[in-house]
């Protein structure tokens, strides 16, 4: 299948690429026309994925999602890049592999997607030298959670998963799961050099808050401006409910997750 301009596309992910394999052979033998992406994912008509998606699930049981491909003047490039990608090797390290089993699109940007993916073994340990390590973090030692933003994304490691918001697309998503993984491995191998941090710190600023939120300044939560309640929530004088366009409009509903997930992890 050829991708072309102004047609819609779904972009299908597979969670390794044992089972991407599998399912791409499951497609051919359902007749299923797709564009071979990697072994990790592939590219199907917007029309024919969710007919492609039930095919696999009823015939392998597992998936790691789909979401929207937009085609832009890079995607060439972008399809270039995916099928070189090849996962990075973790023979004999603390976290071998990372396993992709949730791929959507955000609600409130199209343009980006979250994800969830789990780790090979429970890293609740690395926890506490990852505070050291990663400027700006925030743990959470009762959860026991990790926080931190990778530039416009957030990231939040638990102690056998790991949720991303706002990646650009998959290839996006599968790189900062390598980074995360050799991160987590790097840190493990210098341990013994690392002086682990179990205070709880909070990194994340009112002004990264504020851009989670709808910015209407509708002032039903008593505050003047979003930025104002961004503020009193960083400091646990608020609650997120409290903020009803994030609790009660449907284009926000991805923004509540992730500030859900943020204020768990900062404990506030």
């Amino acid at each position: 299948m050829e991708i072309e301009k102004n047609k819609d596309y779904e972009i299908i992910v597979f969670p390794n690429q044992d089972e991407g394999l599998k399912a791409q052979r499951i497609l051919v033998t359902n007749g299923m026309d797709f564009k071979h992406i990697s072994s990790l994912a592939v590219a199907v008509s917007g029309a024919m994925a969710e007919d492609a998606c039930k095919i696999i699930l009823k015939e392998m049981g597992i998936l790691g999602g789909h979401y929207k491909f937009l085609y832009r003047d890079y995607e060439e490039d972008f399809f270039k890049k995916a099928e070189g990608y090849k996962v990075s090797g973790a023979n004999g390290e603390f976290l071998k592999s990372i396993t992709l089993c949730y791929v959507a699109p955000c609600m409130a940007d199209e343009k980006k997607i979250r994800l969830i993916a789990y780790f090979d073994r429970d890293i609740s340990e690395i926890l506490p030298y990852l505070n050291s390590v990663i400027k700006g973090a925030s743990y959470n030692k009762n959860a026991p959670t990790l926080t931190y933003a990778r530039e416009r994304r957030l990231v939040n490691l638990y102690n056998i998963k790991v949720t991303i918001a706002k990646a650009d697309d998959i290839l996006d998503a599968w790189k900062l799961l390598d980074d995360i993984k050799d991160l987590i491995n790097t840190t493990y191998r210098n341990k013994d050099g690392i002086q682990p941090n179990y205070k709880e710190k909070v990194k994340v600023t009112a002004l990264q808050i504020y851009g989670w939120l709808p910015k209407t300044n509708c002032k039903a939560c008593g505050e003047a401006t979003c930025l104002a309640f961004a503020v009193r929530l960083l400091q646990g004088e608020q609650k997120l409910s409290k903020c009803v366009p994030l609790s009660t409009e449907s284009k926000f509903a991805e923004n509540k997750k992730i500030m859900q997930e943020m204020v768990e992890a900062l404990g506030v």
